[in-house]
């Protein structure tokens, strides 16, 4: 009984270990990919939350819809096209959809 109670806690340990390393290099993996698409991006904009963007440049023309009035795919497409359309910066565009989808 001993061994099998220290089998459980070393597999335990393992994944909990083995957790907080994945969540580590994600995490260093997402700031490095935001670190190179920001440059050149203003301060302001960095500031500020994917849901202030959202609520910001989508309300110029439209009524805001939904997070869930789309798919992930579909407000990925839609966030492409008015990436273009609306001249948001890829940060500005990274953000939103971030947020959408979060919300979703």
């Amino acid at each position: 009984m001993k061994n099998i109670n220290k089998i459980l806690l070393l597999i335990t340990v393992v994944v909990f270990v083995a957790t907080v390393f994945t969540q580590c290099a994600s995490q260093q993996k997402a700031t490095s990919s935001t670190d190179n698409a920001s440059k050149g991006t203003p301060e302001y904009v960095l500031q500020k939350s994917g849901a202030q963007l959202w609520a910001e440049s989508c309300i110029r023309c439209h009524n805001t819809a939904s997070p869930a009035t789309f798919s992930d795919t579909q407000w990925d497409v839609a966030l492409k096209h008015m990436e273009i359309r609306a001249q948001l910066t890829k940060v500005e565009a990274e953000k939103i959809l971030e947020f959408i989808q979060s919300a979703n």
